[in-house]
């Protein structure tokens, strides 16, 4: 990571302690950021067709063409769809009701935006549901690894599926916020500091509102310890989220670090 910028911008606002500059700097982690981008469905492999002959997940291997990568550098690598319809083998439940499939993540671009952050299969998708009605139980969300190929699973009865949206992806930092168990020690010593040093950072690490690992943004509900963001959203057109504005799947520590996916939670952030 690039922090010269970061230590600038510090220096910049001046009064922030040089260790204390130094420290806050060392919890800036790698992230991707997200965005819905504009794209011709005809050449963009991450929007569902309704041909059910075509697998819209699966790059195509025209050497011609890279359709993963957006013609316009400033739209970013498409790293897969907000919604649309999953592939693998069956749609799950929580409860007996049908999970809203909220994105489908094309591991083999965050992986190469990410670089060692990235500890998740480097190939494949990841699948992200959530409870429509943002329950926060166990088994409330499924975040589910499936391979290149798989097939489009038609949506049962009474599934909410929200409209395929391509998204464009960014390498990108993510910043502590204040009340981080991290900055615990830093904050009963200088308070003021931290914050001056979070503040003159804020301005050269915009706020992303769908984002890939990085750090949990606080407000959300339910506040969950040890654990780190795997995939933060806000709501998009077709989600009907009411007041319910942003969610965050997250993991464990050690679950991400191992790659495990199996326990992963969902928090909530309300208006």
């Amino acid at each position: 990571m690039d922090l010269g910028p970061l230590r600038a911008a510090i220096g910049a606002a001046g009064g922030v302690p040089a260790d204390l500059a130094e420290a806050v700097l060392a919890l800036v982690r790698p992230a991707v950021e997200l965005a819905v981008v504009e794209h011709d469905d005809e050449e963009n492999p991450a929007v569902v067709a309704d041909d059910d002959e075509e697998d819209p997940a699966v790059v195509a291997d025209d050497d011609e063409e890279d359709p993963a990568v957006v013609a316009d550098d400033d739209e970013g690598q498409l790293a897969g769809v907000y919604g649309g319809l999953p592939v693998g083998d069956a749609w799950p439940e929580f409860e007996g009701e049908p999970l809203v499939l909220v994105a489908r993540l094309d591991c083999a671009v965050l992986a190469g935006l990410l670089g060692p952050a990235w500890t998740l299969p480097a190939g494949g998708s990841l699948l992200c549901f959530n409870d429509r009605r943002h329950r926060d139980g166990a088994g409330a969300c499924r975040v589910v690894h499936v391979p290149d190929g798989a097939p489009t699973v038609e949506a049962p009865e009474g599934a909410q599926v929200i409209p395929a949206l391509p998204l464009g992806a960014w390498p990108g930092l993510s910043l502590p916020v204040l009340m981080a168990a991290e900055l615990a020690e830093w904050r009963s010593r200088d308070l003021p500091g931290v914050a001056d040093a979070l503040d003159a950072l804020r301005p050269v690490v915009p706020y992303a509102p769908h984002q890939v690992l990085g750090w949990l943004d606080d407000s959300y509900y339910p506040s969950l310890t040890g654990v780190r963001p795997l995939l933060q959203l806000e709501g998009e057109e077709g989600t009907a989220w009411g007041e319910c504005v942003r969610i965050a799947f997250v993991l464990p520590e050690e679950d991400l670090a191992a790659g495990r996916l199996d326990r992963v939670r969902v928090v909530y952030e309300t208006a």
